[in-house]
């Protein structure tokens, strides 16, 4: 049992939690960054939920994914952990919190998955930031929003892909964010 913890805990990131400041107030996040302390990585992830979710909703992938690159899942304003001062945010005010995320981390360009609620934000601040999104994953009902970033879509039922194998959706992930 404790070789086999052991050999998961190699093939997989540790993930932390960590808060900046934003727009709202305090973002709650989960991270995880590859073992060389992710200064030599792939472009970093941003991990967007749906409604009702939070951050840790995708601990599974972002241990995986954290191998070799930096995942960032923040709890949206008023979700999970993060604050939300001054009412409920709307589509802009949440991808204006991510913009905030990117510019106090001081990241050059992510790569954006989005789930239900999360993948209309990650269109929301591809459109208005362009210059800080590379690709775009996004799960849930299909969407008529354009995108000028390459974009996978995974699936329509973002519940369907929650209960799956997580090494599976990873894959599928990778191989996207990884062809150039």
């Amino acid at each position: 049992m404790a070789t086999t913890k052991r050999r998961a805990n190699a093939d997989s990131a540790k993930l932390r939690r960590m808060y900046i400041d934003c727009r709202y107030g305090q973002m709650h996040l989960t991270t995880a960054y590859p073992p060389n302390g992710g200064f030599d990585e792939c472009t970093p992830l941003v991990f967007l939920h749906a409604e009702g979710g939070n951050g840790a909703d995708f601990n599974g992938c972002a241990a995986l994914l954290g191998m070799d690159r930096s995942v960032y899942a923040p709890d949206l304003p008023g979700s999970g952990a993060s604050d939300l001062s001054g009412g409920r945010a709307t589509v802009a005010g949440h991808a204006g919190a991510i913009a905030d995320l990117i510019d106090q981390l001081q990241l050059k360009v992510v790569d954006l998955i989005g789930f239900g609620r999360g993948a209309a934000i990650a269109f929301e601040l591809a459109a208005s930031r362009p210059q800080d999104v590379r690709r775009l994953v996004v799960t849930g009902e299909p969407t008529t929003a354009a995108s000028s970033k390459p974009l996978l879509q995974l699936d329509a039922d973002a519940a369907r892909l929650a209960d799956g194998p997580v090494e599976t959706v990873v894959a599928e992930i990778r191989g996207f964010l990884d062809r150039l």
